[in-house]
């Protein structure tokens, strides 16, 4: 049994690296963009019982998208960093209505995750008393650390714990609610996940699929199709 959750993607971000026109998250593969086949496989779980998109003020694209139809999903205005934007979603639920115990992430850039990871690592989550859970999968490359000066290696690292940090991640609502009374502005943090362990150890990485791949680079459009294709979530 899945308990009661609502969902921040947060799309506020411009994609620089991308060297497009437009933010990477309207991309489109096929006919839909990247933002709503990331946004897509949550829409399955009725125990979803809302999405919070977050936007850059200066964003005209979301406008048109068939998503704005849906009433289960809102649009609001993002930070200046990911880390403002989520955190604005977070404000946003806190406000509402609903009734939710746990709040999840996902990047609007990751179009490749799949239901079955979702569902499995959601009913995992209900089903303990994790503070939190992380989508992810060990590390399988060796990995080097470097001198930064001289970017020549310093030594081999033991990569047995070390593991690959995806989304969606998933947070009880009362530990992101304390984890935030104690942020900082200005601090950044790469994921809630490494805000959220400032105040727990309660966090579990969840095992999913490797190519759960974030659209950084225009050649990622390609792979990700790939992928989709494979899942058969799109056509050739």
């Amino acid at each position: 049994m899945i308990k009661p959750f609502v969902v921040i993607i947060p799309s506020a971000g411009t994609g620089s690296r991308f060297l497009s026109d437009k933010p990477k998250q309207y991309s489109l593969i096929q006919e839909q963009t990247v933002l709503e086949l990331s946004l897509e496989p949550f829409l399955d779980f009725s125990e979803c019982v809302g999405i919070c998109v977050t936007v850059s003020p200066e964003d005209q694209y979301w406008k048109s998208l068939d998503l704005t139809k849906n009433s289960k999903i809102e649009f609001i205005e993002g930070g200046s960093t990911r880390s403002l934007s989520v955190k604005k979603g977070f404000e946003f639920w806190k406000s509402s209505s609903l009734e939710y115990e746990s709040v999840l992430i996902h990047d609007s850039v990751r179009p490749c995750v799949r239901s079955s990871d979702i569902r499995e690592m959601l009913e995992d989550f209900s089903q303990n008393s994790f503070d939190g859970s992380v989508l992810g999968s060990p590390v399988t490359d060796t990995i080097k650390r470097l001198s930064p000066q001289t970017q020549t290696i310093n030594d081999t690292v033991n990569r047995e714990t070390l593991w690959r940090a995806f989304t969606p991640q998933i947070f009880r609502k009362q530990i992101l609610e304390k984890a935030y009374k104690n942020y900082k502005e200005g601090i950044k943090f790469s994921d809630e996940s490494s805000m959220v362990e400032k105040l727990s150890s309660n966090i579990k990485a969840y095992n999913g699929s490797g190519d759960n791949i974030k659209i950084t680079h225009p050649e990622d459009i390609n792979l990700a199709k790939s992928i989709l294709v494979s899942q058969g979530r799109v056509q050739k």
